[in-house]
């Protein structure tokens, strides 16, 4: 005598695979989605570091120290130097590697609300960012790296990937601050883009 066992049937196997790979081809496109953002979030944070780093050399040191950054070619790296004229690594500087999906640019999208934030209407968008011996913001003067004015101006650097976009600013007075782009156009935030 044979007693009925109870199982799945191939109909309701198929059902249950149908079922999991529709959620799997939702939840994807997602993952990707949220793994750029990580990238874009840890570069804006790793740079913001590195500029903090930069500046506590400067006071260590009695020395200037500029912050420079090169593009995908050339190795997609943020990097600290003695000359803001210097576009190229040199082993033993302390750098910032970013993901090659990151890029930096130069043309940011609406930055109304970062600019407000630095309390100044023109801010150095991109180039050399200095640090003097007393850790405030400088630009070099008269050519001579050594030399490095306080600048009244205040600094912005504006990376960009697939996952939106990331920038950094350093008001006149040395704060630095990571910055997301939340909303790009018709901002509530009181400004046609919202940074946070």
């Amino acid at each position: 005598m044979r007693t009925h066992q109870s199982g799945f049937s191939m109909i309701e196997l198929m059902i249950v695979c149908v079922i999991m790979l529709i959620i799997a081809g939702i939840a994807v496109p997602n993952i990707f989605q949220a793994f750029r953002n990580y990238q874009l979030d840890a570069a804006g944070h790793s740079v913001a570091s590195l500029l903090q780093q930069a500046r506590i050399q400067a006071v260590k040191t009695n020395l200037p120290a500029y912050v420079n950054y090169s593009n995908a070619a050339a190795g997609n790296l943020a990097f600290v130097t003695n000359d803001p004229n210097n576009t190229t690594y040199a082993a033993g500087e302390p750098d910032v590697q970013l993901s090659p999906a990151v890029t930096f640019q130069g043309v940011p999208p609406d930055h109304a609300q970062l600019d407000a934030y630095l309390n100044v209407t023109t801010p150095q968008v991109g180039g050399s960012i200095g640090f003097n011996a007393r850790g405030l913001p400088c630009t070099e003067s008269g050519g001579n790296p050594t030399v490095c004015t306080s600048a009244a101006v205040g600094f912005e650097w504006f990376m960009q990937s697939a996952g939106g976009w990331e920038a950094v600013t350093v008001t006149p007075s040395g704060r630095i601050k990571s910055w997301r782009l939340s909303m790009a156009t018709g901002g509530t935030c009181g400004y046609t883009a919202c940074w946070s």
